[in-house]
């Protein structure tokens, strides 16, 4: 009978280190496949914030209604509209007619991302609870500001990658937008 204790013993001795062995193996097992989902993970959230920002990128080519404006001409129709498509365009009269001039045009492009950025901050603090009208250009600018602004973003794309580089994540869109015609004033564009 001691034999048979004694036999007893040692298979649940083993039965015990085999439970343990297999107990290791599977944690170690599990922290491999949770190693492998966060990873995993990691590579579908890059992989969507560049689908994001694809998609921002063509809800840009969306056409935006412009409605019309007392400043405009009886020749403009007021269902005339803004894309960011390039087989649509504004007319030179049109871009003429809020200022866009060739000579802003030429100085536009020449603005950087850091002219937006290192601008004084003094005298530019804006209103963040203004709304963001249905144009997707702030409420806080005139409405013959608006319709230049609108018409900026088309005739010179590089601003409207500027804008979509520093708005929300560096400035507000108003800073933004005080910005872009103080330098255009300064520059002695008459607007």
């Amino acid at each position: 009978m001691e034999a048979f204790l004694q036999r007893a013993k040692s298979f649940a001795s083993d039965a015990a280190k085999k439970s343990q062995d297999l107990a290791k193996e599977a944690a170690k097992i599990s922290q491999e496949f949770a190693q492998e989902t966060a990873k995993r993970s990691r590579e579908l959230a890059t992989e969507a914030s560049k689908k994001a920002d694809q998609l921002k990128t063509l809800a840009g080519d969306v056409s935006l209604p412009i409605p019309s404006s007392p400043l405009a001409s009886s020749s403009v129709s007021p269902a005339s509209t803004v894309t960011s498509s390039p087989s649509s365009s504004i007319s030179e009269d049109e871009l003429i007619r809020y200022g866009i001039t060739p000579e802003l045009r030429e100085f536009v492009h020449g603005l950087t991302l850091s002219t937006f950025q290192d601008f004084p901050a003094e005298g530019f603090d804006t209103d963040a609870k203004k709304d963001v009208g249905t144009s997707n250009v702030r409420k806080d600018l005139t409405d013959w500001q608006e319709q230049h602004a609108l018409r900026v973003l088309k005739a010179v794309p590089e601003i409207s990658k500027f804008r979509y580089e520093l708005c929300p994540r560096h400035m507000k869109e108003g800073r933004f937008w005080k910005i872009y015609f103080t330098l255009v004033r300064s520059h002695g564009c008459s607007l």
